[in-house]
């Protein structure tokens, strides 16, 4: 499950993080008219790397980026912040406890 976060400061701090474009949800849905960011926070090296290579796998994303800080919202961007909790395909892994 994503959060929708409009500010920089609503973005957990994490080491890692990667972006993407997800092209199914956007412009349409809480997203209509406006681009549909994801934004994963990963608290490893590793874990960004199986996020990105996760990513890269759909043929739903593009614009997949891996950032140390955290990334902009754009003007024209619906942002979301994806939980390991609840996105675990997104992770490779099974919920965190």
């Amino acid at each position: 499950m994503a959060t929708h976060v409009t500010t920089r400061g609503e973005i957990p701090d994490a080491p890692f993080y990667i972006t993407l474009t997800d092209t199914f949800m956007s412009g349409w849905g809480k997203a209509r008219n406006l681009t549909n960011r994801l934004i994963l926070p990963c608290a490893s090296l590793d874990e960004a790397a199986r996020v990105e290579q996760y990513a890269k796998s759909r043929k739903d994303t593009k614009n997949v980026r891996f950032c140390t800080t955290k990334p902009q919202i754009g003007i024209g961007q619906y942002a979301q912040v994806m939980d390991p909790n609840n996105a675990t395909a997104w992770y490779g892994r099974e919920g965190v406890k």
